[in-house]
């Protein structure tokens, strides 16, 4: 089969039939509490309260998925309402109006202003134009020169 290298044998990748299971000999295990004997449900039981220093690893693991499961719905939905809205145009992205000087004054800025900041943002260069902006349609924001040559 590969007779230009010195071995004729197939390399161990390519073994055929072989099992992928390893067999393991019984080893001496210790002997892992029950679980209504472990000194983590021995505390819960007496006092109410959850010692997580206590808890074997597993039950902390397990918790921690459980956890990241139930704050991730709540952000999820959210995040969906508002794209779905933003998708429908019921919803409107707000804008900078304008500045707070060092003084404590506040400036206004003009539509250029505006629109300068807005192009400038994060969102607009991820994901282009937002034409659900107040104010700034498609017929009112001007077509970028860069945009065109590109």
């Amino acid at each position: 089969m590969f007779r230009r290298f010195k071995s004729t044998k197939p390399p161990a990748f390519h073994k055929q039939g072989g099992s992928t299971v390893r067999v393991q000999s019984p080893g001496v295990k210790p002997k892992a509490p029950k679980p209504k004997e472990s000194p983590f449900v021995q505390e819960l039981v007496l006092t109410g309260r959850p010692n997580w220093e206590k808890a074997p690893p597993q039950l902390k693991q397990r918790y921690k998925g459980i956890f990241l499961v139930l704050l991730s719905v709540p952000i999820i939905f959210i995040t969906s309402f508002e794209m779905y809205q933003r998708l429908e145009g019921q919803s409107t992205k707000k804008i900078q109006q304008g500045e707070k000087l060092p003084n404590g004054v506040n400036r206004d800025f003009d539509e250029a202003e505006k629109y300068k900041v807005e192009k400038e943002s994060v969102m607009y260069k991820l994901f282009g134009r937002d034409f659900f902006l107040d104010g700034f349609t498609s017929k009112t924001m001007k077509v970028d020169k860069d945009a065109k040559e590109k």
